[in-house]
């Protein structure tokens, strides 16, 4: 039945509805979670309700993970991550969480002033689940983290993540990105570069549905998929996601600068 509804027609009626749900959702949230309104400084954060304005325009990162350990209500969170040394000195470190699948426009981030150590493993926390995420009722499982660096005059370069709270047992090597996109999108293209633009030799995840005009990622739904990049020295790579509009030849792409730690 899908299939039988022209393609724009169908774009358009998704926007429209997502749109809707997302005024819906925020007076919902309001309604519901009022002792949570807008974003509450902490001393290492802030975190709260940010709704997105524009989060349907084209692709966005939501996490890049390595370890995630479940937690519970009353979770004291750690977040982990290698920040490699770099020469300029005013380079800007955060870590963020969002939803993976936004419904009451969760948002958290590090406080600006957080102390970070170059050349060297970092740990943010303690971030209790009791101050935000436990009003909301969010799951874990619906929670996604990021971590990035930017010097001056340049693109973030996000670095994968652990989280956890007392198991620093880290095994598992392998990344997870989690994306969201504007359009439903058929497959989507991964492809691995190195600093110099070099092509990597990698396992890569095929993201793709049979059929003609099937729809692979719905606009609005969140995507992932794993990339082990352990083989691969140490440094920038980046990481490029081309998505192909059903019945189109339109793409779309999310072009991801990673650094990669061994």
């Amino acid at each position: 039945m899908l299939n039988s509804v022209p393609l724009h027609r169908r774009q358009f009626r998704s926007k429209r509805l997502l749109a809707l749900l997302a005024i819906l959702s925020a007076g919902f949230v309001s309604q519901t979670y009022g002792q949570i309104d807008g974003l509450l400084n902490f001393k290492n954060r802030v975190e709260g309700i940010s709704v997105r304005q524009n989060a349907l325009d084209d692709f966005e990162l939501l996490a890049i993970t390595r370890n995630f350990e479940y937690f519970l209500r009353n979770a004291a969170l750690k977040v982990r991550f290698f920040l490699p040394s770099l020469s300029d000195t005013s380079t800007e470190v955060c870590v963020e969480a969002v939803e993976l699948q936004d419904s009451h426009h969760y948002f958290m981030r590090s406080a600006k002033t957080y102390q970070w150590k170059q050349g060297d493993w970092n740990i943010f926390g303690i971030w209790p689940t009791s101050d935000v995420i436990d009003k909301l009722n969010l799951d874990a499982a619906n929670i996604g983290v990021r971590a990035w660096y930017r010097t001056k005059n340049r693109q973030r370069v996000y670095v994968p993540v652990d989280v956890y709270q007392t198991n620093e047992q880290f095994l598992k090597r392998t990344y997870r990105f989690h994306f969201v996109t504007g359009q439903d999108l058929r497959s989507i293209d991964v492809s691995v570069t190195n600093a110099a633009g070099t092509a990597m030799k990698l396992p890569l995840p095929i993201l793709k549905c049979a059929g003609e005009g099937c729809v692979f990622n719905f606009a609005g739904s969140t995507g992932r998929f794993d990339l082990d990049m352990s083989s691969l020295n140490e440094g920038e790579y980046h990481v490029k996601l081309v998505g192909h509009v059903p019945e189109s030849s339109a793409t779309t792409a999310l072009n991801v600068t990673l650094y990669h730690h061994r």
